[in-house]
């Protein structure tokens, strides 16, 4: 048979559904059969085809995530920035869980506490005190319910936990550096709930190549990653530290900062922050060229901007406090510093 593109579109589609279905029988086959362990010929088939499948499925969510994400969150470190969209389908305990620690601000100021070649960067856990030359740990909340559902592929981010204690997460996560499909085997899997966007992984990379330390009195940073080691003691070591905010609006405001969600046509899909750099006779804000991060992805909700009318358009804004603004329209007003000029808004 001649495979033209005719033929093969429909050929596509139909290894898609099938997989698919495959997908939803294998959901609902998991569900229904925990804690059923047979040690026949069997039952070891069933566990190497569930195996693949969790790895199909996956390779089709994260495929299919790139239409459209609810929330994304730029991760700022002292290696480089990235960002990550978040499963809140596929992992809408662990989403919630990881979203509160980001939005309340927990994870500022903490730092890549543990790198394995080839393997994960992990953090969240520990924030290095310059005052009392120590660390601290972050504070945790309750422990979450594992939702391992998509598997463990090089740039998806997971929550770490308790060897023995599948239900044991709390703040710490890691992000896969290659395939860890056996991650998905041990502790009844290792729970992704999101992925690295855009170029991002090259700064997972580089930070995953850098050079480790190992501290007394802290097993957990026993493979730290560090930018340069200067002495003898923790105080003379550049430790890669990190930070983070969440998007779920095409734009919102908090700190003097208005962080947005951009959809530039041909120019492309980034985060940005804009600072309100006047507010008489009329708002204008200004592009830090330094803080642009292309993600490749999209929201449902995003900013646009028209490179041929100058036209910077913001269908969301949030402000702290829950109210907030509708329909912002800005002109390109000084093309070299990047300002806009607001010209009209709604409030809801």
């Amino acid at each position: 048979m001649l495979l033209t593109l005719a033929t093969l579109i429909p050929l596509v589609t139909l290894v898609t559904l099938v997989t698919l279905v495959s997908c939803i029988r294998f959901a609902v086959t998991r569900a229904a059969g925990r804690g059923l362990k047979r040690r026949t010929l069997a039952g070891l088939t069933r566990k190497i085809i569930n195996r693949s499948l969790v790895f199909a499925c996956s390779s089709l969510i994260l495929a299919g995530s790139i239409a459209s994400a609810d929330t994304f969150v730029r991760i700022d470190t002292d290696a480089g920035s990235f960002a990550i969209e978040l499963f809140e389908e596929a992992a809408p305990i662990t989403v919630e869980n990881f979203l509160g620690y980001v939005d309340s601000g927990a994870y500022d100021g903490t730092l890549v506490h543990r790198s394995v070649d080839n393997f994960v960067i992990q953090g969240g856990g520990y924030a290095y005190l310059p005052q009392q030359d120590s660390f601290a740990e972050v504070t945790t909340g309750p422990t979450i319910t594992n939702e391992f559902n998509l598997s463990n592929q090089r740039g998806t981010i997971a929550m770490a936990k308790i060897g023995g204690d599948p239900n044991s997460a709390t703040s710490q996560w890691f992000i896969n550096v290659q395939d860890n499909l056996r991650l998905d085997t041990v502790e009844e899997g290792y729970a992704v709930f999101g992925r690295v966007l855009g170029a991002g992984m090259s700064v997972v990379d580089a930070i995953n190549n850098l050079q480790t330390v190992s501290v007394n009195g802290f097993s957990a940073l026993s493979s730290a990653p560090v930018l340069g080691v200067n002495g003898n003691t923790i105080a003379d070591v550049d430790w890669v530290d990190l930070s983070m905010r969440s998007i779920s609006d095409s734009a919102e405001f908090e700190n003097g900062i208005i962080s947005v969600a951009l959809d530039a046509g041909e120019l492309g899909r980034a985060l940005v922050d804009f600072r309100i750099t006047a507010e008489s006779p009329a708002t204008v804000i200004t592009l830090d060229p330094t803080t642009v991060l292309f993600i490749g992805a999209s929201m449902d909700e995003m900013a646009t901007f028209n490179s041929i009318s100058g036209e910077f358009f913001i269908p969301t804004l949030t402000v702290p406090g829950g109210s907030g603004y509708k329909n912002l329209r800005f002109q390109l007003s000084d093309a070299d510093s990047y300002s806009f000029t607001l010209q009209s808004f709604e409030q809801p």
